[in-house]
């Protein structure tokens, strides 16, 4: 991976703005950024000085090079389709997507074309197009050979990323740890401001009162890990506080209700590793979830 090879941007949404930034960095030269709308292609050009931008394939400055396609997870296979019917020199160049749930054969119209393919998963989240400083990050890298292999793990690198190889049969599952440790974090804390603005109101700052426990919880994951942080109701086989909670959630919010259910069952998943075994207390949680989650399979008609 030369610093002189042609590199192109395809996509401009908001993992291409940390990426762009991460390669100009490390001193990659960019040539062209192409988005479907040319305007958006020119912003994310002229915020990093790059002259060429267009929202035409055919306008691709050179024969062969290394692309990446930072399109949404349901373009990258149209994509990748309209790219094999360009005059490219495929067989010197690397396509890679960055999708984490898809694999590297939704690049099979390329691959076919003698291309090299992977894909290029960085484990971040880019909620908007500020940049993220990608440095240190975990990068999940899939490749066909061990040639293309060397290239992007070398181009990772560079860029300050920790890389690890996945196999194609294991993207799905590494995506949804992703997105259950990310997604699901942010719909839990949503979900609590939710309930602490229908008791204190707007004017109290949820953030600063909320912080210093989500930030304790984080601080004893990494030093004692997920299990050994486990504490509350469900912990400690507190059935009242559950039903208390469950009557308070019934009257507000359905989902919540039922989101309370399915976690606390989980809860209880992790309090058997913790402990080997769940006490009679934790029986009874287990067993008063169980009926609350038939009740509600039941009227919705779900087996």
């Amino acid at each position: 991976m030369n610093k002189k090879n042609n590199i192109a941007i395809i996509g401009a949404g908001k993992i291409s703005y940390s990426l762009t930034s991460a390669l100009i960095q490390a001193g990659f030269n960019i040539s062209i950024i192409i988005s479907k709308k040319k305007k958006s292609a020119e912003s994310l050009a002229k915020k990093f000085h790059i002259k060429n931008y267009s929202n035409k394939l055919e306008d691709i400055p050179f024969k062969n090079g290394i692309f990446f396609l930072t399109v949404p997870d349901s373009q990258i296979r149209i994509l990748s389709k309209d790219l094999s019917k360009l005059k490219l020199n495929f067989t010197n160049s690397i396509f890679i997507h960055l999708s984490g749930a898809l694999d590297i054969f939704e690049l099979k119209s390329l691959r076919i074309k003698k291309a090299k393919i992977a894909s290029f998963h960085i484990m971040q989240t880019f909620p908007s197009k500020k940049i993220i400083n990608i440095k240190k990050c975990f990068v999940a890298i899939e490749t066909e050979d061990k040639i293309t292999q060397k290239i992007i793990f070398n181009l990772a690198g560079k860029l300050f990323l920790k890389p690890v190889e996945i196999k194609s049969s294991e993207k799905t599952s590494y995506h949804l740890a992703g997105t259950i440790a990310s997604n699901f974090l942010v719909g839990n804390i949503f979900n609590a401001e939710l309930i602490f603005n229908s008791v204190f109101g707007k004017n109290k700052n949820f953030n600063n009162i909320i912080n210093p426990i989500v930030q304790s919880t984080l601080k004893n994951i990494k030093k004692f890990g997920a299990v050994n942080s486990l504490s509350g109701p469900v912990e400690r086989g507190d059935i009242q506080t559950i039903k208390m909670h469950l009557s308070s959630l019934k009257k507000r919010n359905k989902y919540l209700y039922f989101n309370y259910i399915i976690q606390s069952l989980n809860l209880l998943e992790i309090v058997k590793v913790k402990s080997n075994k769940l006490t009679e207390s934790h029986i009874k949680i287990k067993n008063f979830l169980e009926e609350k989650l038939k009740d509600i399979l039941s009227f919705y008609h779900i087996n």
